[in-house]
């Protein structure tokens, strides 16, 4: 009884050495939705600076436009004020023509009233006051020539002032076409510094939003350091634990074995307890040649059920095949350490638990007497013994007594 309880309590402590901590796991986990955490951190920065970069191109762009626009915008008011200042200077000169006209049909007035109220008098004084034909005729001609110059004279101031009434009136439509384009410019200069303005503020939206995000990937590292470091001294603790614990069982297994084979000296023992049985029933030869104690049989042991029988052997011990058969599978398990499970025309499997090694392969035909493995203490083992059991329906069947099947 004392030995069916330390084997139910040396696999629990098994299972308890061999587990990873929960505040581990859970830290473990903390850890990579920290790592996913970073990378969409990591993911929104790059967009950003996507963005950051796209907005920057778009402001050089309108800065560039800009510059064009004011540039065009000085050349059209250096324009506008040559032209202000030419029609200033065309208004004075047709102010001063309107006023040589005014002048010149004044006195070409006053020359034709003189001549209307003095017409005969004047041709009298020519005819007697002159000496001789010749006198007469060149005065006259002389009377004819200055009319004739009044209106050459008139005529020309006349021209003269529409030309520079023409000019006045182009210079002006030009004046007011280039105010349209200056105030046309303006306006475009100014939604122009609104827009780059307004992709300014952007720009900074997104460095700030930017810093934040490294500032946030900067605190998730320095979270994930600090689970790491937790996890690594909870490891260490765990470890130390378990290294105790590892000497404790030692220390208690020993005790055990001691209890064991002081018990196997003085009793025999049934199904339940220890037994020297070397056949059973069945036609199968013995899975361990040589060593035929049995330190625990099969059936109801402590409240639970030993599936098959414990054949204690030192370790390294041959293992053979009971009966022939093929390997239906040799690897490893946390309970069973190193097995292997053969399968017979009978439609049995039978089973070989905490091997140190096997020497077999899943699909390999064994013939009855074969050497399989060797005899060892891994899974959930206290001390190098095998562990021989039969299923019926491979590894997901069903458990049964293996004294059946033993010859």
């Amino acid at each position: 009884m004392r030995k069916v309880i330390s084997y139910v309590v040396a696999f629990t402590m098994t299972a308890v050495m061999v587990a990873t901590p929960m505040n581990t796991i859970v830290r473990g986990d903390k850890i990579d939705d920290l790592k996913r955490q970073k990378q969409e951190q990591e993911q929104k920065q790059k967009n950003l600076e996507k963005k950051a970069s796209d907005t920057k191109s778009y402001i050089n762009e309108i800065d560039a436009k800009i510059t064009d626009v004011s540039t065009q915008l000085g050349k059209t008011t250096t324009s506008l004020n040559n032209t202000q200042e030419q029609i200033k200077v065309t208004k004075k000169k047709l102010d001063e023509a309107q006023e040589s006209v005014k002048s010149q049909y004044s006195d070409m007035k006053l020359r034709i009233k003189y001549m209307y109220e003095n017409g005969d008098t004047q041709m009298l004084d020519l005819i007697l006051n002159s000496k001789s034909i010749t006198e007469f005729l060149n005065k006259a001609e002389y009377i004819t020539e200055l009319s004739q110059y009044d209106r050459n004279m008139l005529d020309k101031f006349k021209k003269t002032r529409q030309t520079i009434a023409d000019s006045k009136q182009k210079l002006e439509k030009d004046e007011k076409n280039l105010l349209a384009l200056q105030k046309k410019q303006q306006s475009a200069k100014a939604n122009l510094e609104s827009l780059a303005d307004s992709k300014k503020g952007e720009l900074s939206n997104y460095e700030d939003q930017i810093q934040i995000a490294k500032n946030s990937a900067a605190n998730i590292d320095k979270e994930i350091s600090a689970q790491q470091e937790a996890i690594a001294k909870a490891l260490e603790a765990e470890k130390k634990r378990q290294e105790e614990e590892r000497k404790r069982q030692e220390q208690q297994q020993r005790q055990q074995q001691q209890a064991a084979n002081n018990s196997n000296n003085t009793s025999t023992n049934t199904s339940s307890g220890d037994d020297t049985r070397t056949s059973g029933s069945g036609s199968w030869g013995w899975p361990l040649p040589g060593h035929h104690t049995i330190s625990s049989g099969y059936g109801p042991r402590d409240g639970g059920y030993h599936n098959g029988i414990d054949i204690p052997a030192p370790a390294g011990t041959p293992i053979v095949a009971a009966a022939s058969g093929t390997v239906a599978w040799a690897n490893y398990s946390s309970s069973a350490g190193n097995w292997v499970g053969i399968t017979h025309s009978n439609g049995a499997t039978s089973v070989y638990m905490h091997m140190s090694s096997s020497c077999v392969s899943a699909g390999q035909s064994v013939s009855a007497g074969q050497t399989i493995g060797y005899v060892g203490n891994t899974g959930a083992s206290y001390g190098n013994h095998l562990h021989f059991s039969v299923k019926l329906g491979g590894i997901t069947g069903s458990w049964a007594n293996p004294w059946s099947y033993l010859g």
